[in-house]
């Protein structure tokens, strides 16, 4: 299409906008230290998860054996 080319002119005959063409929103641009910090968090969490998980699995397995 080209472009909208409109013109707005005020009352003294100023181009308020011409040719206004608004930003793409494809993309998410967040600044680098939020990537890094979401990074960051995202692999903290995973790490524990993992520790946490198979102590956990480990005193379900040890509680089983107690009671069986």
């Amino acid at each position: 299409s080209g472009g909208l080319k409109t013109r707005y002119k005020d009352e003294d005959g100023t181009v308020l906008y011409e040719s206004y063409v608004p930003p793409s929103r494809d993309s998410i641009h967040l600044p680098t230290y939020v990537i890094y910090l979401l990074f960051a968090v995202f692999i903290v969490v995973s790490v524990l998860y993992a520790i946490i998980g198979h102590l956990i699995k480990d005193l379900i397995h040890d509680f089983a054996d107690w009671l069986l």
